[in-house]
């Protein structure tokens, strides 16, 4: 059911601890040391909707608010990481930092039959904790020395398509004012009637049921649901449902609603080296094995999949097969996704559009992981201790922090990422897609990888019915 506004209290609430995590599937990803400053969360429970306040001061000028959106799909994750520790952020750049939990998988976006009123809202619940949530910030941020009428999202992964989704939903209009999306891959379209009724479909065969009613699912303990989720997980996600969703945010053009709302969108250099990660023999191939792979995800016959690799090969002569699987999978998740983003939005918007590629390489495993998916999001946040073991150290750290915490912060201040740590950063439009390559160096180019990304224009965007996994394993 929907969330409900806290009841107020009086005296003094103890708010010193974390608040517990939304329930989910705990994955290996909690523990290994890579991906746990993004990943860790605290007990899972049902009552799990908090959010996390990090101010420099609750006096003086309005601060810009930054509500950061967590990812891990819609499926795990929770705002509590260490690599989302906003403490640095709001001191070093004045501003007031907001992380939150809301419901995820099928406890926030399972859809259910239409028959009883009081669950219409099922397969959005989640987002609808999200709303409440800027609710409360706009209602509260004053208290806390910052400005309600500058708020601006920013999330990454699932979190960038979570906001997304909020740039086309009608409760969430005014709630925020600027919106930063960091590497959203399924953020163009949310799920269809059809699709959310074959996932509801497939849960309730897993929990032994022909059909699954609100009422029960509530009287039902925390972990049958889970079990149910352990042998049929899918991807459950916001649903164009009638209700809070009449349509799909970036299909077939960007979101009227937020015309507005001045966007920055981008993504990593090499985003799936991050995944590529999960399989051991993923970072040792041959074209053979790419060939197959590619196929096999793309969902491509072998001549368009082997015309993918000569162009790619061509474009990048010295990569090797590792590097050229990473290239093409990153382009056909990532990267075709944000230029969508970025086209749409500034199609048909009043405020500007940023893009940007985060190119710094990170030095552990020898580098051959360049700079994969989650790698900007400790610099932004100042949290590179935490992440170590996934960005490393060096004399880089340092000046990377100043500048992606300084562009962070310009954006949310003004609606425009310009200042002193980068050069001149004009705006993206469709026939003029000026692009910022974020390093210790940046600079402004023009639509980079757009030569070798164009032989992919006749494969559908990238979606949730697309696997990981296919590109992963052999």
């Amino acid at each position: 059911m929907p969330p409900r506004a806290p009841k107020k209290w009086g005296g003094i609430q103890d708010a010193v601890s974390w608040g517990a995590s939304a329930p989910q599937l705990v994955t290996a990803l909690t523990t290994d040391p890579f991906y746990a400053w993004y990943a860790a969360i605290q007990e899972i429970s049902e009552d799990c909707l908090f959010l996390n306040v990090f101010t420099p001061a609750r006096e003086g000028a309005k601060r810009p608010v930054m509500v950061w959106i967590h990812g891990g799909g819609w499926r795990e994750c929770a705002g509590t990481a260490p690599g989302f520790n906003g403490a640095a952020l709001a001191h070093q750049q004045d501003v007031v930092v907001i992380t939150m939990n809301h419901r995820l998988n099928a406890f926030g976006f399972l859809q259910l039959d239409g028959s009883d009123d009081r669950f219409a809202d099922s397969g959005n619940v989640g987002m609808l904790d999200i709303v409440m949530a800027l609710r409360w910030v706009r209602e509260n941020a004053a208290a806390f020395g910052g400005d309600p009428d500058n708020v601006t999202l920013f999330g990454e992964s699932g979190g960038a398509s979570k906001i997304a989704a909020l740039l086309a939903m009608p409760a969430a209009k005014g709630l925020f004012h600027k919106a930063i999306l960091q590497s959203s891959g399924g953020g163009l379209r949310l799920a269809s009637q059809e699709d959310a009724a074959r996932l509801a479909g497939n849960l309730a065969k897993a929990m032994g049921r022909s059909v699954l009613q609100g009422e029960e699912l509530q009287k039902l303990p925390m972990e049958a649901l889970l079990t149910g989720l352990k042998s049929n997980p899918g991807m459950f996600r916001s649903v164009i449902d009638g209700r809070n969703f009449d349509a799909d945010p970036f299909y077939p053009t960007g979101p009227a609603l937020s015309a507005h709302v001045p966007v920055m969108v981008g993504t990593t250099n090499t985003e799936t080296t991050y995944h590529l990660r999960f399989g051991p023999d993923s970072l040792q191939l041959q074209f053979s094995d790419v060939k197959r792979r590619l196929s096999r995800f793309l969902m491509a016959d072998d001549l368009q999949t082997q015309a993918i690799i000569e162009a790619y090969r061509a474009a990048y002569p010295n990569h090797g097969p590792c590097e050229i699987l990473t290239m093409v999978t990153t382009d056909f998740m990532f990267k075709r996704t944000a230029s969508r983003i970025a086209c749409l939005q500034s199609a048909s918007a009043t405020a500007p559009v940023y893009a940007y590629v985060f190119d710094r390489e990170t030095p552990v495993e020898g580098g051959r992981l360049h700079s994969p998916h989650t790698s900007e999001v400790p610099f932004i946040f100042g949290t590179t201790a935490a992440a170590e073991a996934h960005v490393g150290v060096g004399a880089d750290i340092e000046a990377m922090t100043e500048c992606m915490m300084a562009t962070w912060a310009a954006f949310a201040r003004q609606g425009d990422p310009n200042n002193a740590t980068v050069p001149l950063w004009k705006p993206f439009k469709d026939n003029d897609r000026q692009t910022m390559v974020l390093n210790v160096e940046s600079h402004l180019t023009v639509d980079p990888g757009a030569q070798s990304r164009a032989v992919l224009q006749d494969l559908p965007a990238y979606g949730y019915s697309y696997t990981i996994e296919a590109f992963v394993k052999n």
